[in-house]
């Protein structure tokens, strides 16, 4: 239980609700020192103040700290003013007032009152006399039980400030190497004593009356009470209390704990303990004896291990398996190994079944090899490309106990001995010293001598013991096995790979096939028998397991749970020489699990591999088959109970209330998937139930009967809680009940259970019925309650409907013949055909009727209809033989106008002239409805418009009626609010994020022309669409499809269509296109793919490239991480590049070569090289490029560093600067409509309702929010500045790096020195010195809030010089004119045409030697009548814009000549810019004009 949770149920009286009222919360409290002793906690009033929690940033505003002192303190993102107004020893009364008002009070005034209550004990009264300012009934009902909370907490806290003037403090500090989320997770959950060292069970004890929350802590039969003081997130904070302790000697102990966040693996811990001893106790001896091995304990258990694998989900890292580690713990291992600096030697031999010479081939390539070794994660090459005195670095982790990075050098391979010896290249914390060799021998057989010789360094006996053992009983056999795997696979070509995707969560499917003893998944396994690291497995006498063999031996050689990856070899009654098996899962979705399957076989040398494979193929084909349909009728969703219930017994008999609410509907899908997605009971249900805004299962957290949900209602924020009683997964029925709700009903209800049967109508209809039983307690409230309970389960079936669009019915269309259409080709007759669409689908042609203008063509087709069909639309077309055929006109029939079952003849008026005849038949298995409850508003019937939630509009329409209401009050200030967390995924903490602005102030809103444009812009697109489909049935080419969004006001990129699958134009939109902010030099050989320095270019291998400067890469690393979306596919890429060398000193940016995974073991790499043999997979790895670059550039580069990451600037600016400050005057025409478009943007594109961005980029929303959260917290607004940026990435102004074309560097720093000149001429005119700077209050504070509350980080929290000022000030124009201009721009110019840069893939690329088909390349691909949004939004975010930077004139009336300067240069650079761009022009190259001044927006306004 939290706090929060607590205070929802603690009672608060009804008389304290009313709003505007003033109110006096009291408590009295018994405190364990006497009176004169409590009191002295009065004497430094700013000791006293310093204290207390939510006093930020405390100044003086006048006193000394007696009567009449006035204190300032943050509060709430604003400064609040108490006053200390009474101070009376004799009385002991102390009382302070609130100066002005706050968003939580309008006023109060707390005293605390001090009275003798033994000669050892004192009895305090504190009391808060007020009124709470809070309109909201639930935010003022929530912080009037909070304030009561405090008010013990407040008594309490005195004995702090007197502990801590008396010294009686201890703090101690010390780091975790565990994440701060997972620790704070941890800790500041009140029932969680997990970091209590040897705790052994506890009890939370809320007491609802009293007002307190306690829990007790047992170590076996003795337990400590402790109660909660408050927990704080931000910055982390945890404070509990408890009250005498002999043990310890205390009369009273109070403690804090408060994390930091160090980086992704380190916190900081900050413990700090406040003692009231017992008379004649010294207790600090004794708690730090207490405290300092709990704290070390905590280091210990919490210390996190590396992880294996960036960017996959992970789980508590389990290295090896229990089987592995009973060998080790039963190794007998000589005694002299054992000491501490002893030297060990191992040594292993074994025969493998190929010859010598094969055997040996594995060691020619040194890189390739490391990529196949078990245990060497994050393979970089340090030095050289595989000959002798190549260094690679790897993170070995075989075991839990010993791990760390590792370098190790090549010292010798010598290939008449076929000897090879490796060394550790310097000692490390593993290994003082380290050579392992290896000797090939033999001829037809192999016999291999593998041999370890090490000093270890590990310093933990037990660890170091371990190590040793893993060494003689696993690694060096498991080491020859590697080498020998990578012969089979790499050498002589004999490995397969099998993906398929299974029906169950990724942790289920783990418990079953991770377990070594369970054989259930193999199909025709009977049973195994283990032993030690092997297992026996044996099979019926079935011609399809492993050709009818009835027993084989299985081999663990690898298993790694942090990467649910296993690794078996089959020996024994096979038919191979060597099977090798690796099996990896990977989660798809919460339900989904991608099960990839890989295998080296080298078959019996009696038998080709061509025989083998035809039957051996598709037995392990099967095998992995089996695993799908095994778990296709699996109901399951990680933590629920996934066994189908439906017990015997029937479902529980409850009390049926007087009174009962029906509703009921049909879901266009089978029963089977209807449930499947009804089934769970948390907070899954918000896919489809719109209308909640929150929900989740209560601890445990487990789905089943029994369990608690707890849902926020968006409507009204009711607070509900409901008990799931009775789920039959056979006869699809669930019962559940309401427990509470907060703020509770007017009216008392009672026995309130609802009962949900899903009934199968047809093989695709399903039933939905709810029924509901309660009682009230007066019987005028039914009606009301009905309705309430009506619209919710209506909202519950509607949701449903809309995730099924199946077909509703059918539209039976006869085109029948025409009159009087217009002439298209002057005199001459037409060749008319018909179009017939409904709106979202596919259209359907008619003949063509040759040189008439009264066709007839008597044609009938049956169109399906889904609950989102609108409207039918006919297109008349001449056929043209020549050219593209002539629109002669459009029809269209909304489908309301049609009743079902009744055919209705219609002569349509055709816009373009003449009338068409047609008869239209509707036949409606469930006819659509407007949905009740949360309805869906359709815009304008277009198909790629998303619907938008109506509480999405609530939530607008809210705002602007405070937005109105604001026009008649005293003004408005500009005030923060943080991103609220996603409905859907909560778990997200979107708060992190800069802060916004909310409610827009008037000031804010777009101007009617502004509105105007907008409007306009959207009227030209829909404009140009209204032919879509037609154009999409006249299509030829491969790509024409894509190409039909072009028409009317949309112009097509005719020279990006032509080349964009060309290597160059791919590369060359990297220092041209949309988003320039991601290509690096590189110099660092580390940061290559091991697999990727094979690759060259004009003849020279990576290596040589990157030593001559020319070698370039783009890291996609942010899309690490990035939770997946079922039926989308993503990448990290590294993509690397190189400057080609053309003639005439020329040169340009060319392919090397891409590669998308970071896996264990080997990543497939894709390059012009194999596109010669699979040029469909090559296209296919750059479109999987260009998708991540899209969902990066959006969300981090675009969204989040420009339009979110400069709006706190805005903010802070209309709050501390005045109009009339020279920086207010500066910074002011930059930061128009900024505050107008992220509204709009926050409420549309990323709304955490119904963010239309979902469906259209392959992150889905919360995976791009996700991206930009990680990012963020690394972000530094000074560090990413123009010339620091580009100095990190390897450019700089002298253009050292040597790349040709690379503009938003060339025009970039251009435009930042004319920025810069112009802010240095303002600060010189405005600043004398550093010292006027220092003392210019407003832009401290300005500072302050920016980085504080605004969350901008790295801006400075103060500007103490000149130099600071003009650096950030020009930092900020340069980010909201120039950079958002570069990187927003372009965005119809490249993303408009969908196959260059596609938001999303729907297919993996796929595995094997053999090219994929070009059609597959196209169903990857969003369809394309669905792409619209894509090219609706760059041609709506392309609107240039109107106020250019070349139109600033802030400084004209104040500081003329500054003006004058930068308008000048303003306009000297973009005539030189223009000039460039005619040259380019000149020879057939393209114009970057994103950087000419006169294009670049001032501000970020759209």
């Amino acid at each position: 239980m939290s706090l929060q949770q607590f205070l929802a149920r603690v009672k608060v009286p009804d008389e304290y609700l009313e709003f505007g009222k003033e109110i006096t919360l009291t408590h009295t409290e018994v405190v364990p020192v006497s009176a004169e002793v409590y009191w002295s906690g009065f004497d430094d009033y700013f000791h006293l103040q310093h204290f207390v929690g939510m006093h930020e940033n405390m100044t003086t505003i006048k006193g000394d700290g007696g009567v009449g002192t006035v204190i300032e303190f943050d509060f709430l993102g604003g400064r609040t003013q108490e006053e200390l107004v009474q101070k009376d020893d004799a009385a002991k009364i102390w009382a302070i007032a609130m100066l002005g008002s706050n968003p939580i009070f309008t006023s109060y005034l707390a005293t605390v009152k001090v009275d003798e209550d033994t000669s050892e004990t004192a009895k305090v009264t504190m009391s808060i006399k007020g009124i709470f300012a809070l309109k909201d009934y639930n935010m003022r009902r929530g912080q009037i039980a909070f304030t009561r909370y405090m008010l013990r907490n407040r008594i309490n806290e005195i004995m702090a400030v007197i502990a801590d003037a008396k010294g009686n403090v201890l703090h101690f500090d010390f780091d975790v190497d565990c994440s701060f989320t997972k620790l704070w997770e941890t800790v500041s959950d009140w029932e969680s004593i997990s970091w209590v060292m040897n705790s052994t069970g506890v009890e939370v004890v809320p007491d609802y009356q009293a007002n307190d929350l306690r829990r007790k802590i047992f170590f076996g039969p003795h337990f400590t009470e402790e109660r909660l003081v408050q927990t704080i997130d931000k910055p982390a904070s945890l404070t509990y209390e408890f009250g005498r302790n002999d043990r310890m000697g205390v009369l009273h102990y109070r403690g804090k704990l408060e994390l930091v966040k160090i980086n992704e693996r380190k916190t900081n811990v900050k413990y700090t303990t406040y003692i009231t001893p017992q008379p004649g106790a010294d207790p600090k001896t004794t708690i730090k004896a207490l405290m300092e091995p709990r704290f070390k304990w905590i280091q210990a258990t919490f210390a996190e291990k590396p992880k294996s694998l960036p960017g996959h989900a992970q789980k508590k890292s389990v290295k090896t398996s229990a089987i592995v580690t009973k060998l080790i713990d039963d190794c007998i291992l000589s005694k002299g190994f054992l000491a501490e600096g002893a030297e060990v030697f191992l040594e292993h031999t074994e025969v493998v079944p190929v010859s010598a010479d094969e055997y040996w081939s594995g060691f020619q390539d040194f890189v390739q090899l490391q990529l196949y070794l078990e245990g060497h994660e994050r393979v970089k090459v340090l030095k050289g490309y595989g000959e002798v005195g190549t260094v690679v670095s790897f993170y070995y982790d075989p075991t839990d106990l010993a791990e760390g990075q590792r370098e190790m050098k090549l010292v010798e391979k010598d290939d008449s001995t076929r000897t090879w010896r490796v060394q550790e290249a310097s000692p490390n914390e593993l290994y003082k010293s380290y050579e392992m060799a290896i000797k090939v021998s033999g001829t037809t057989t192999a016999s291999v001598t593998i041999s370890a010789r090490f000093v270890s360094a590990i310093k933990n006996a037990d660890d170091r013991r371990n190590d040793i053992a893993y060494h003689k009983v696993h690694l060096l056999g498991a080491t020859v096995r590697d080498v020998l795997n990578f012969v089979v696979a790499e050498k002589i070509g004999r490995k397969h790979r099998i993906d398929e995707e299974v029906d169950i969560s990724r942790d289920k499917l783990w418990g079953i096939m991770g377990n070594f003893n369970d054989v259930t998944w193999i199909p025709n396994a009977s049973f195994a028998q283990v032993s030690g690291d092997s297992k026996n497995i044996t099979f019926s006498n079935d011609p399809n397991c492993f050709g009818g063999h009835g027993n084989v031996d299985a081999r663990l050689v690898w298993y790694d749970s942090s990467d649910w990856l296993m690794v078996l070899e089959y020996t024994g009654r096979m038919p191979t020489k060597f099977y090798r098996e690796k099996i990896q899962l990977f989660s798809t979705g919460p339900n989904k699990t991608r099960v990839t399957y890989e295998y080296t076989a080298l078959p019996d040398k009696d038998e080709t591999g061509e025989t083998f494979d035809k039957w051996f193929i598709p037995t392990i084909t099967n095998r992995v088959a089996y695993l799908k349909k095994m778990f296709e009728d699996e109901f399951d969703d990680g933590d629920h109970d996934v066994s189908p219930s439906g017990p015997p017994s029937g479902p529980p008999v409850f009390p049926k209330g007087a009174y009962s609410t029906l509703a009921q509907g049909r879901v266009n899908a089978p029963v089977k998937e209807v449930w499947k997605v009804f089934r769970p009971f948390g907070k899954d249900c918000l896919e489809y139930w719109k209308i909640y805004e929150s929900m989740k299962i209560e601890p445990p957290g487990k789905d089943v009967v029994g369990c608690v949900r707890s849902f926020v209602t968006s409507k009204t924020g009711s607070h509900i809680k409901e008990r799931l009683e009775w789920r039959d997964d056979i006869n699809h029925v669930e019962i559940y009940s309401m427990l509470s709700m907060t703020p509770p009903p007017p009216v008392t209800m009672s026995n309130v259970y609802t009962t949900i049967t899903m009934t199968e109508v047809g093989e695709k209809e399903t039933e939905v019925k709810f029924e509901c039983t309660f009682d009230v307690s007066v019987s005028f409230a039914v009606s009301r309650i009905q309705d309430n309970q009506k619209g919710a389960y209506m909202a519950c079936i509607n949701g449903l409907q809309q995730l099924f669009h199946s077909e509703v019915g059918t539209l039976e269309v006869v085109v029948g013949s025409a009159a009087d259409l217009a002439r298209t080709d002057g005199w001459f007759d037409a060749d008319p055909y018909v179009v017939v669409a409904v709106n979202d689908g596919k259209p359907v042609t008619t003949k063509v009727c040759s040189a008439t203008q009264k066709p007839i063509w008597d044609e009938r087709f049956q169109l399906p209809v889904t609950s989102r069909t609108r409207n039918v639309i006919f297109t008349v077309l001449d056929r043209d033989t020549v050219g593209q055929d002539d629109i002669m006109g459009t029809a269209n029939v909304n489908l309301d106008e049609l009743t079902s079952g009744k055919e209705k003849k219609m002569a349509l008026d055709v816009q373009g002239g003449g009338t068409l005849n047609v008869r239209l038949y509707l036949k409606m298995h469930d006819k659509p409805k407007e949905p009740e409850g949360e309805k869906l508003v359709t815009s304008l019937a277009i198909p790629f418009l998303a619907p938008v939630a109506q509480s999405e509009l609530d939530a607008i329409r809210n705002e602007f009626t405070n937005l109105i209401t604001s026009f008649l009050g005293p003004g408005q200030k500009y005030e923060y609010v943080y991103m609220q967390r996603l409905r859907t995924h909560p778990d997200v903490p979107l708060e992190e994020y800069p802060a916004a602005c909310v409610p827009m102030p008037t000031q804010e809103m777009f101007t009617p022309h502004k509105a105007g444009r907008l409007m306009q812009r959207l009227m030209e697109f829909i404009g140009s669409q209204a032919q879509i489909m037609v154009r999409l049935a006249q299509v030829k080419g491969l790509w024409d499809p894509w190409k039909a969004n072009f028409s009317g006001y949309l112009p097509a990129n005719e020279r990006l269509i032509e080349e964009w699958q060309k290597d160059e134009e791919f590369c060359r939109q990297y220092l041209q296109g949309i988003n320039p902010m991601v290509v690096a030099l590189c110099k660092d050989q580390s940061r290559i793919p091991a697999e990727m320095l094979g690759l060259k270019g004009q003849g020279k291998t990576t290596l040589q490239l990157m030593e001559e400067n020319r070698l370039f890469i783009v890291d996609y690393a942010p899309m690490l991480g990035v939770p997946a979306t079922p039926g989308k596919f993503f990448y990290a890429p590294i993509v690397l590049m190189y400057k080609e060398e053309l003639a005439g000193g020329k040169s340009r940016l060319n392919m090397l070569g891409i590669q998308l995974t970071r896996d264990k073991g080997k990543n497939e790499v894709y390059s012009p090289e194999s596109a010669k043999t699979q040029p469909n997979k090559y296209m296919f790895a750059k479109m999987h490029v260009v998708s991540a670059d899209n969902n990066v550039h959006q969300f981090l580069y675009h969204l989040g560093y420009t339009h979110l990451g400069m709006e706190p600037l805005v903010v802070a600016m209309h709050t501390h600067l005045p109009p009339d400050h020279p920086i207010h005057r500066l910074l002011l025409p930059h930061f128009r409509d900024t505050i107008g478009i992220n509204y709009l943007a926050r409420h549309s594109l990323v709304s955490r309702i119904f963010p239309i961005t979902d469906p259209m980029f392959a992150t889905s929303t919360v995976g791009g929010l996700v991206m930009f959260l990680n990012e963020w917290r690394k972000y530094n607004f000074m560090d990413m500045a123009f010339p620091e940026e580009l100095k990190r990435r390897g450019f700089d102004e002298a253009r050292s790096d040597g790349l040709e074309g690379y503009f938003y560097r060339d025009d970039g720093f251009k435009l930042w020195n004319v920025y810069k000149t112009y802010v240095t001429g303002m600060v010189n005119h405005a600043y004398a010195d550093d010292r006027a700077v220092q003392a210019d209050k407003a832009l401290q504070e300005f500072c302050k809030m920016t980085e504080g509350p605004g969350q901008l980080n790295g801006f400075p929290r103060e500007i103490p010089t000149k130099k600071l000022l003009i650096d950030c000030l020009t930092n900020i124009i340069f980010n909201v004119s120039a950079q958002h201009s570069a990187i927003n721009f372009p965005q119809y110019d490249y993303y408009s045409f969908i196959p260059n840069r596609p938001a999303q893939l729907s297919s993996p690329m796929p595995d094997g030697p053999n090219d994929m088909l070009q059609s597959a390349v196209l169903e990857a691909l969003p369809p394309p009548q669905f792409t619209s949004l894509q090219v609706l939004l760059s041609y709506m975010l392309s609107m240039p814009s109107q106020t250019a930077i070349t139109g600033v004139e802030a400084m004209k009336e104040v500081y003329p000549d500054v003006h004058e300067r930068f308008n000048t240069q303003l306009l000297d650079l973009s005539k030189e810019i223009k000039a460039r761009n005619e040259g380019l022009k000149g020879e057939g190259k393209v114009a970057y004009t994103y950087l000419d001044p006169e294009n670049v927006a001032m501000s970020i306004d759209i």
